[in-house]
């Protein structure tokens, strides 16, 4: 888990999983790696985070939202809504 990561009430994290709030601009081909920026991630009230999953920084994961097992979140989860995949794509709405 990095900076800037804000985890809400009842919520489960699977093992291996990756909060990474790690990026930066594309600078010059001298050094492509230009400044570090480290965006918010946000996990709303009982939401599950499966095993192995990796979100991506600057993503709002909805309350009651399910992330499947080894998906790559780079978008926000709407709330009590399931997503999964590489990249994570909404699965299923929830009751």
């Amino acid at each position: 888990m990095r900076a800037n990561v804000t985890i809400g009430n009842n919520v489960n994290v699977g093992a291996f999983a990756k909060f990474v709030t790690d990026t930066h601009a594309i600078a010059s081909s001298e050094r492509r790696a230009g400044q570090w920026t480290f965006p918010a991630i946000t996990v709303g009230d009982g939401a599950f985070i499966g095993i192995n999953v990796t979100i991506l920084g600057g993503v709002n994961v909805g309350a009651g939202a399910v992330i499947a097992a080894g998906s790559l979140v780079t978008k926000d989860v709407e709330p009590n809504s399931m997503v999964g995949g590489v990249p994570a794509k909404k699965i299923k709405d929830l009751p």
